[in-house]
């Protein structure tokens, strides 16, 4: 894991990558100031970073949303997602009910053409 500074509006902190994920030539990296996106209400920043050079690319508008695979019917989470004043980089407010394997999808359409990508990963 990598720690990074970053910063959003007089806002300053440490935040911690907790997935990266490979789209095209976009990388796209979720970051928090813990160790893992928690459950219930929580903040977490993405970021969308050219894969060749490792920085901060325009892709435009950005939606999200999560789901937990369960038998019968998944249960459905909330990401909001809004951009910040750093290009290509976006603050998402979740809401995820319970702890557990979320799985994450994040679609964006702008400069950058569309693209989407999937994380799956564990919610403290």
């Amino acid at each position: 894991m990598a720690v990074v500074a970053c910063g959003r509006g007089n806002d300053s902190g440490k935040l911690t990558e907790v997935q990266r994920v490979r789209s095209g030539m976009v990388d796209v990296v979720l970051l928090s100031p813990r160790d893992a996106i928690r459950h219930g209400k929580d903040t977490f920043v993405i970021e969308f970073r050219s894969a060749s050079e490792g920085t901060l690319v325009d892709v435009g508008t950005v939606k999200g949303n999560a789901t937990m695979p369960m038998a019968g019917m998944p249960m459905l989470g909330r990401i909001d997602v809004t951009r910040t004043n750093g290009v290509g980089r976006y603050e998402a407010s979740s809401d995820l009910s319970m702890a557990g394997t979320w799985r994450m999808a994040i679609e964006w359409s702008g400069p950058m053409g569309p693209g989407s990508v999937t994380f799956s990963g564990p919610v403290h």
